[in-house]
């Protein structure tokens, strides 16, 4: 089984953006809107953070995954697991409660916070 909390969704949304090759508009501006809300997402800290986000992301690649499952568009096949997969895991990381890409507070080199004792 595989460890939920190490996919990076970004990656991979951005992967599909340019190698799924949507023949449908509709499929293209819901993996748009996917990606979009995806970025603002994972730019906000960890405590700001809403978990509905990544079932809205879901839903916008659940509405691909029927469009193509019902031949009204067509995809890249080898991005098809790919997209099936995310979708998959992002419910069960809303469902498991598990913050994907936690954004890591960065500390300049030089700050008091990073001086050794």
């Amino acid at each position: 089984m595989r460890n939920i909390a190490n996919i990076k969704p970004s990656t991979i949304l951005v992967s599909l953006m340019h190698n799924a090759k949507l023949s449908n508009a509709v499929s293209r501006t819901a993996l748009r809107d996917a990606e979009n809300q995806w970025c603002k997402h994972i730019t906000k800290p960890r405590c700001n953070r809403d978990q509905q986000v990544l079932l809205d992301v879901a839903d916008q690649l659940r509405l691909i995954i029927v469009q193509v499952s019902q031949r009204r568009c067509r995809i890249n096949p080898p991005q098809w697991p790919a997209l099936v997969r995310l979708e998959a895991d992002l419910r069960a990381a809303y469902l498991a409660n598990i913050n994907l890409e936690p954004l890591l507070a960065t500390v300049a080199a030089n700050s008091d916070h990073s001086e050794v004792a």
